[in-house]
């Protein structure tokens, strides 16, 4: 399963659940990687398991 993360609070959404902003703060959802484009595929994730960029970066 693909998931989309809030860059900002770290909420995950499955893909399917077709949400494209975050419901806690309004951010963007991410779909993938910023830094590699790596699908993510964990909703604990925090870091990407392919390049270890920090998918929730603080503000």
């Amino acid at each position: 399963m693909r998931y989309r993360l809030c860059p900002r609070c770290g909420r995950a959404v499955p893909t399917t659940s077709g949400e494209r902003y975050c419901a806690n703060d309004g951010a963007r959802l991410l779909d993938a990687c910023p830094n590699c484009g790596a699908s993510i595929t964990s909703p604990y994730a925090r870091y990407c398991v392919r390049c270890g960029a920090d998918l929730t970066p603080p503000p």
